[in-house]
């Protein structure tokens, strides 16, 4: 089973639920129904399904920040769908990103796209850069501001996009952005599932904190 980018078997994903029912079991013993809210919350917030870093919608378009500057960022998947995608890739097979600049310097600076297996951070892929490259274009310049990059995913993953832009006068600037192939669903259950557990939770919170009234009787007929 996937966590995170991470495979995990059933048996290692027995202390990841333990450590849940633990929290889950001293926050409601200690906690106010506030702070455990809150706390689920960030959990949530800090979960794969939001990690996205420089790309995402805004305005109504998918962009990509980078620098001081923006590109507009359009995927499609010609064999299965007509529809665009922003962020994650909702299927394996034949990928066409189209990245337009907005700024006009971006066309006289070199471009350079690499994408990499999510590998856990920028360390670890710099170990060996290459081995774990899954697509590359080196740097050129595109003149229109117009640049079409097209790639077969053969497998279901999680990986990086590397966005590099260099100057003539030393600027370099870097975007990075995780994204999935074929996972969108298995990125975004750690949140549904946290949202579940946020709700079992207030219900338990409930009864512990709601006032016990007690049973009403019947009076006891006159005699």
């Amino acid at each position: 089973m996937l966590h995170g980018g991470i495979i995990m078997s059933d048996s290692g994903l027995a202390p990841f639920w333990r450590s849940i029912d633990g929290f889950l079991r001293s926050a409601i013993r200690s906690a106010s129904p506030a702070l455990l809210v809150l706390s689920l919350t960030l959990f949530a917030a800090s979960t794969p399904a939001s990690a996205h870093g420089r790309l995402g919608s805004a305005e109504g378009r998918c962009r990509l920040y980078i620098g001081p500057d923006i590109m507009n960022f359009t995927g499609y998947l010609p064999d299965a769908s007509k529809n665009e995608f922003c962020e994650d890739i909702p299927a394996t097979g034949h990928t066409i990103i189209a990245l337009d600049a907005e700024q006009d310097e971006l066309r006289d600076m070199a471009v350079e796209i690499r994408i990499v297996k999510d590998v856990g951070g920028e360390e670890k892929e710099n170990a060996d850069i290459d081995s774990v490259t899954v697509a590359y274009r080196g740097p050129r310049t595109y003149p229109t501001g117009t640049i079409n990059f097209e790639h077969v995913f053969a497998d279901a993953g999680y990986f990086v996009g590397i966005v590099t832009v260099t100057g003539e006068h030393g600027e370099r600037w870097v975007s990075r952005f995780p994204f999935s192939v074929g996972m969108s669903f298995m990125r975004t259950l750690p949140y549904y599932v946290l949202m579940g557990l946020a709700v079992i939770a207030g219900f338990f919170i409930y009864l512990r904190h709601a006032p016990v009234r007690p049973l009403k009787t019947d009076p006891e007929p006159a005699e």
